[in-house]
């Protein structure tokens, strides 16, 4: 507890005086916040720990344009997690005009380029496009002392349209992204085998370049207009496609429909549709070879709704048919009941609820979760078998929002990251050497799991912005001696301060506590044979915490121009989010904007 401290004490004493924005998430605070100036809203890139730089630029005025995608830290040495190693936020505010275009370059050879244009000339119609580069060329240094090639690269393109139809939404979306990088990591103080460092090594994927390659499409239909009482439909479609460069594919499609309408006493709800997913080329481990895996899910939450404004009670349930190709058809089911309750309206909110969910884990969910999982992986699905929730949220003041939760969650097949260690047959250069596999597999347990979550957001005034989030886990495993990767707490601090109207400065902070790492030493070796072998050694190894401080500035030099710079991970840590795979260490990133 006192490093923790010391940990959150230091952040504090860092970030003081310096401006953050808050960012947007699904289960965060609600930032209801009465402050004197416009909404500045957020653009991200949608992953939930990511390893790109993020810049943010607070002063110029930026576009109305309202993306759909999620801002995260992220990593300095690839794109796929969210800590902010080596973060470029971007996020454009508020303008008149029709765009932005902003160029910057960092250490570690790093080229940035990023546009944004919209046009809202239409009463109905929002039109925009966002395109977006990043890449980084330079070294890390793993645990063991080895300078290896770690580049990372990441391209996207969307076009985004949103029309208004009475009281209705229609939203489409286009959008292609590329992420390219290394498999550079290593684990262990010993270094990299001299076996792996050969041009035609075949042993593991160390060094092998790979790339992710979605397109994606969506369009929703929504009823922005209608009240509670009111009779509303709505749906959305998503699909996409994914591919690697190691020739892994996927399909993705999910059609929902929402549905409500007022009964004699309450209202009656439905959320129902169908989810499809087909990877090929990957490891079905039912017959031991690389096929095709697909999995079909038809699912409803019919629900019943009672009450006003200020208390309400929603009764309902979610169920799930699953069809999938390598296993036997399965129906789940789970409740889903939730009570609000408003003592003081727009001050205080109560709320309780259980519920439970299936979570279908296709193939690109897990690459961009963990992008170093072994690209032939094929994870099977977990469910939430039951989810006890409660908390309260609202305003201290006018300008100060808060929220406060806890959740108590029992999860079945809970997919957990581990690394293989095997035995090779004795070489010329080194007598029966064990090898480290430097991608990740996966491993199942079922899991409880305490949250504990705790968030502030203040706004004094147009200067000062100031938002805090705390979590806390408690897990309990059943097989497992660990909750392998997964960190007993996390917070994140931000602080943002405009100096002048010129200027502005701002600091991010990202803290994580402890986590364990597993490495499965097995006795023998056989390739058609993967997985957990029975006599094999748990070797386990910690995940230091982890201490990510940003540093942020702008000036406004016209009303066109401005300049931004940024020092990312200025805590100087080199830590590793997957074992065996370091960030890049304080890096910098400069440049210059201009809006249209």
């Amino acid at each position: 507890m006192y490093r923790t401290f010391k940990y959150i004490f230091l952040s504090i004493i860092a970030g003081a005086g310096l401006s953050a924005q808050a960012q947007t998430q699904t289960d965060t605070l609600r930032r209801e916040v009465e402050v004197t100036r416009a909404f500045v809203p957020t653009i991200s890139d949608a992953n939930k720990l990511n390893s790109m730089p993020e810049i943010d630029e607070e002063q110029t005025e930026k576009p109305t344009f309202k993306y759909s995608i999620q801002s995260q830290p992220v990593f300095s040495t690839f794109s796929f997690s969210p800590l902010k190693a080596a973060t470029v936020e971007t996020t454009p505010t508020i303008q008149r005009g029709y765009g932005l275009v902003r160029a910057g370059f960092g250490s570690y050879y790093k080229p940035y380029a990023e546009v944004f244009f919209n046009n809202v000339n239409s009463k109905n119609t929002i039109f925009g496009i966002h395109g977006k580069h990043l890449s980084s060329y330079g070294d890390i240094e793993l645990p063991g002392g080895d300078k290896v090639d770690a580049p990372f690269m990441h391209n996207e393109a969307e076009l985004f349209v949103k029309h208004t139809i009475q009281t209705s939404v229609l939203s489409v979306n286009g959008a292609i992204k590329n992420d390219g990088f290394n498999y550079y990591g290593y684990p262990g103080e010993e270094g990299v085998q001299e076996l792996l460092l050969r041009d035609d090594q075949q042993i593991n994927y160390f060094g092998t370049k790979q790339s992710f390659t979605q397109g994606s499409f969506h369009i929703d239909l929504d009823d922005i207009g209608a009240d509670i009482d009111e009779q509303e439909f709505g749906f959305s479609f998503d699909y996409h496609f994914f591919g690697t460069k190691t020739e892994q594919k996927e399909h993705f499609a999910n059609f929902t429909t929402n549905f409500r309408a007022p009964m004699q006493v309450g209202i009656g709800m439905l959320e129902a549709g169908l989810e499809y997913t087909q990877a090929s080329n990957i490891f079905i481990p039912a017959d031991t070879t690389l096929d095709k895996h697909s999995t079909t899910i038809l699912f409803a939450k019919p629900a019943w709704y009672i009450g006003n404004e200020t208390a309400n009670l929603k009764l309902g349930l979610g169920a799930w048919y699953i069809m999938d190709n390598t296993t036997d058809t399965e129906a789940k089911i789970a409740p889903e009941i939730r009570a609000n309750w408003a003592p003081v309206k727009e001050i205080i909110n109560i709320y309780a609820g259980i519920d439970g969910e299936h979570i279908n884990n296709y193939y690109s969910k897990i690459a961009y979760e963990n992008p170093f999982v072994n690209p032939e992986h094929d994870v099977k699905s977990s469910m939430q078998k039951i989810r006890f929730y409660g908390g309260f949220d609202g305003k201290f003041s006018r300008k100060t929002a808060f929220k406060f939760s806890a959740e108590y969650s029992i999860t079945g097949d809970q997919p957990l990251y581990y690394l293989n260690e095997t035995f090779y047959p004795s070489t010329e250069i080194n007598p029966n050497p064990r090898i480290v596999d430097n991608t990740f597999a996966v491993l199942y347990d079922d899991i409880d799991r305490l949250k504990l979550n705790a968030e502030i957001f203040h706004a004094s005034s147009d200067k000062v912005d100031l938002s805090l989030s705390v979590n806390y886990y408690e897990y309990k495993t059943d097989k497992q001696e660990e909750a392998w990767n997964l960190p007993n707490w996390d917070a994140t601090f931000s602080l943002g301060y405009k100096i002048s109207d010129q200027l502005s400065v701002s600091t991010d902070v990202y803290l994580m506590g402890e986590c364990k790492a597993l490495i499965l030493q097995s006795q023998d070796f056989d390739p058609a044979i993967p997985g957990i072998t029975p006599d094999a050694v748990y070797k386990i190894n910690t995940l230091k915490t982890v201490f990510d401080l940003n540093l942020k500035a702008n000036y406004q030099l016209t009303s066109k121009f401005s300049v931004f710079a940024q020092l990312n991970n200025f805590g100087f840590q080199q830590y590793e989010k997957w074992l065996g795979y370091p960030v890049q260490s304080m890096n910098a990133l400069a440049g210059i904007s201009y809006a249209f």
